[in-house]
């Protein structure tokens, strides 16, 4: 599955491999990092990823991937 958000300004394109993977394209940030929960920063866009076993994978300028197994994506913007 793949999800762009034009709609909030310059904001990531993300990809989920089943529940076992996900590639965020884009300039993001680390907001929180656990083994259960990690928040992700693109801009006005908030990512958050919950489930077990999460580690972080790929980590450049413009993609961050983790690995684990994934039960939720929420997201959320600024003001919302």
């Amino acid at each position: 599955m793949r999800a762009s958000f034009p709609e909030l300004g310059g904001a990531p394109c993300i990809e989920l491999d089943g529940n076992r993977s996900i590639l965020i394209t884009g300039r993001c940030v680390i907001a929180l990092y656990s083994r259960e929960e990690m928040r992700i920063r693109c801009g006005r866009l908030l990512v958050q990823i919950t489930g077990s076993e999460l580690e972080l994978g790929t980590l450049d300028e413009q993609e961050l991937s983790i690995t684990g197994l994934i039960a939720q994506v929420g997201f959320l913007t600024e003001g919302a």
